[in-house]
């Protein structure tokens, strides 16, 4: 790859809170369209491989029945049904399948739906989060603004304490509420694909109840996505955007972090990690994230400006103010050395 970047581009700043944010390092245009490729094969690969192992530790621990097992099996299956909506969050942006109608269906019932959600309706969150991260206008910011719970920094009796209640399925009432915000913004449904997502839950769970396998969806899908899942998201969102300081714009409202390989299995699957070459860049699909890192580290302005943290471990503890970043020069050196952020009105 021909490795080269373009300045951003100029243009008047705007007050934060009330500007759409663009990307202030620009590749080149061959290079954009290297890394955008997606690959239907691939990403096939992936959704398939995920469920399989889903249905594989469900199948297992049923056969070989002890509470044990059965923990390490809702940890398991957790896991992946984060990684089947990570998948799904790169289906929002085409990045699955060329064929935008498959891309959307494939996502729709593979991995949207079996979540309670529609990608329809998290399309349209998820894009105004994008162009207006972490301010006003940002529907997820807008959730969370006012929660203490999404505060820092926080004492550790009380981040403990909401660790706990997601783990015990407390806090699973949060995807709920989820799942109820983003269909009350989204556009009206279409009819017939509401129609077809009501014969979907009719069939799968009147299937599994006729089958005798009601109690398998239960211990299997429901207690998986109301612990593990709900904790895991909730570290995955406070290392994607909060307890953040001394970055310069953009650079201030998300992070990388870096991963080991069990973090890449339980908390941080399909390359979730890179999040600010994500939002730098949301045509790359997440395979060719590492990638894109690389590339973006060769930058000098990249290199200084983005908030690196090696491990979840130390975010938590940034969490708790007594981290800090990879690289974290003074607000200052930032200054010197970021070109400023191009702003533009929506």
């Amino acid at each position: 790859m021909n490795v080269s970047f373009e300045s951003g581009q100029a243009g008047q700043t705007h007050e934060y809170h009330s500007s759409r944010v663009t990307t202030p390092i620009k590749l080149n245009k061959e290079d954009l369209q290297v890394l955008s490729q997606v690959n239907p094969y691939l990403s096939s690969c992936h959704i398939l491989l995920e469920w399989s192992v889903i249905l594989l530790a469900a199948t297992v621990c049923h056969h070989f029945w002890n509470p044990l097992l059965y923990l390490a099996t809702v940890v398991i299956i957790g896991a992946r049904q984060h990684a089947l909506l990570v998948l799904m969050h790169d289906g929002t942006h085409y990045r699955l399948f060329r064929n935008r109608r498959v891309n959307d269906w494939v996502t729709e019932v593979l991995l949207a739906w079996p979540h309670l959600v529609t990608m329809r309706a998290y399309r349209e969150n998820h894009l105004a989060h994008h162009n207006y991260v972490n301010t006003d206008k940002d529907p997820d910011w807008r959730r969370k603004k006012d929660n203490p719970e999404w505060h820092f920094p926080q004492p550790i009796k009380s981040l403990s304490g909401i660790f706990v209640r997601d783990l015990i399925g407390i806090g699973g009432v949060n995807l709920i509420r989820l799942a109820s915000s983003l269909k009350s913004a989204a556009r009206k449904p279409d009819k017939n694909v509401s129609r077809i997502r009501l014969a979907f839950y009719v069939a799968v769970v009147g299937g599994l109840v006729v089958s005798g396998c009601g109690s398998d969806l239960v211990l299997y899908w429901i207690v998986p996505f109301f612990t593990w899942l709900v904790f895991v998201m909730r570290v995955r969102s406070l290392a994607e955007h909060f307890a953040i300081e001394n970055r310069a714009g953009i650079y201030g409202q998300t992070r990388t972090t870096q991963t080991g390989l069990l973090s890449r299995i339980f908390l941080a699957p399909k390359n979730v990690n890179y999040h600010i070459e994500h939002h730098f860049f949301p045509s790359v699909p997440f395979y060719r994230l590492p990638e894109l890192h690389s590339l973006l580290m060769t930058n000098p302005e990249f290199a200084h400006g983005a908030h690196i943290t090696k491990g979840y471990g130390r975010v938590l503890l940034e969490c708790l103010g007594r981290g800090t970043s990879r690289t974290h020069p003074s607000a200052a050196t930032i200054a010197s050395q970021v070109t400023p952020l191009a702003m533009a009105e929506s």
